[in-house]
């Protein structure tokens, strides 16, 4: 029997922006999967070593935090909130390697008093005895609702870093502001809004309709830095399957050289403008060449 993970619940007051409660989609820096059946919360955290998870490589014996920030969805009976959180850990391959049914049990009876439901914190610790030689593993936490059916579920598709590989964390991550509502996030840049929309007139390939990220008046950077460093993009159905894509991503990099102030346009390639489907959730990164810099935005259209 493996011993169970150290989860926690406890009170805090920290305030961060709303990110939108779409019943499925992806969650920024990390790529966790969410799916919003009945429970929501105002922001969905995850920690490593006391700041924010940058990315989805953790080494082994790390421990991750998951904090579901003010949640909502639960049913109060008798001035009290019920809530229950089941943890598992999949191999690369599937298999389970660990299951928790309900890490907070020791609560299930008497509940959690509803002028203290402010956090609901899972902690999930990469062992080393559990995890051996797997390359990934996949964290499940689904939250509940012990007095009705509602649910969160969460996928966390975790990339085993490499011994002494630098951990991507930071207490400097912010929230950008976007035009649409679409949650951005980055990591030591200045970026005042993002303009988010639908370009269907890309001549390169006319079949395609592209998401367009007009991201004017960057700080903290340069052109040169922009331009060596790293984009990725990822498409999924509205079921969060992935969308495999051949076209490429289309970038315009210009600003001023002695101010520092660098003007970024992206044209992102998502589905064909014949497809009737809609919610396609598409995810952009870009990290600086040293991994410290990033900024990392979520689309759905």
């Amino acid at each position: 029997m493996f011993k169970r993970f150290l989860c926690l619940f406890f009170v805090s007051f920290t305030f961060l922006q709303i990110l939108q409660a779409q019943k499925n989609g992806i969650l920024p820096l990390t790529g966790i999967r969410y799916f919003n059946e009945g429970i929501w919360a105002k922001n969905i955290d995850v920690n490593v070593d006391g700041s924010n998870l940058l990315s989805d490589r953790v080494g082994l014996n790390k421990e991750i935090e998951i904090k579901l920030q003010l949640p909502v969805g639960f049913t109060p009976a008798a001035g009290n909130f019920f809530a229950g959180a089941e943890v598992t850990l999949l191999s690369s391959g599937g298999a389970v390697l660990s299951k928790t049914p309900n890490v907070f049990n020791f609560n299930e009876a008497k509940g959690f008093p509803a002028a203290a439901f402010k956090e609901l914190i899972v902690k999930v610790g990469l062992r080393s005895d559990i995890i051996r030689s797997e390359p990934s593993v996949t964290i499940q936490v689904r939250f509940f609702d012990l007095k009705s059916k509602n649910q969160l579920r969460l996928e966390f598709p975790v990339t085993i870093a490499r011994p002494g590989e630098p951990l991507q964390v930071s207490k400097l991550a912010v929230f950008v502001k976007t035009t649409d509502g679409s949650p951005a996030i980055t990591s030591m840049l200045k970026i005042k809004t993002a303009d988010v929309t639908v370009d269907t007139s890309i001549r390169v390939n006319p079949k395609m309709a592209y998401i367009s990220l007009d991201i004017p008046g960057i700080e903290g950077t340069s052109m040169d830095e922009v331009l060596s460093g790293t984009e990725t993009f990822w498409v999924y159905d509205e079921k969060l399957n992935s969308v495999k894509t051949a076209d490429k991503l289309l970038k315009k990099v210009g600003g001023s050289m002695e101010n520092s102030i660098v003007n970024y346009v992206l044209k992102i390639p998502y589905k064909l403008k014949t497809s009737p489907a809609k919610n396609y959730v598409v995810r952009f990164r870009w990290e600086s060449k040293d991994r410290k810099k990033i900024l990392d935005i979520v689309v759905t259209k």
